[in-house]
């Protein structure tokens, strides 16, 4: 049976996944950043703060201000989002 074409990723994809830390080591994996996340998800309710959808599925916790403008890990600059609603504030944040 043949096996699988790899995906291709361009250099750029590949040079920028490997200089990044894993989210582990970003502190994400952290038994005191879980419990934040908890605490975020029962405060919203499981609604999305960006479009005020009910969140079914998968949701992120997502920083208001982010991290690499200052932002902090504090309850106040966190709010639950779709997946979808936090990957579009990502973006828009980039450019």
């Amino acid at each position: 049976m043949p096996r699988r074409v790899p995906t291709y990723r361009p250099p750029a994809f590949r040079r920028r996944d490997e200089a990044r830390p894993s989210s582990h080591e970003r502190g994400y994996g952290s038994a005191a950043w879980r419990r934040l996340r908890l605490q975020v998800i029962a405060r919203d309710e499981g609604v999305c703060r960006i479009c005020g959808g009910v969140v079914t599925g998968r949701g992120d916790v997502d920083h208001i201000v982010p991290k690499a403008a200052g932002g902090t890990d504090a309850l106040e600059n966190l709010q639950y989002v779709h997946a979808a609603c936090h990957s579009r504030k990502t973006v828009s944040e980039s450019r």
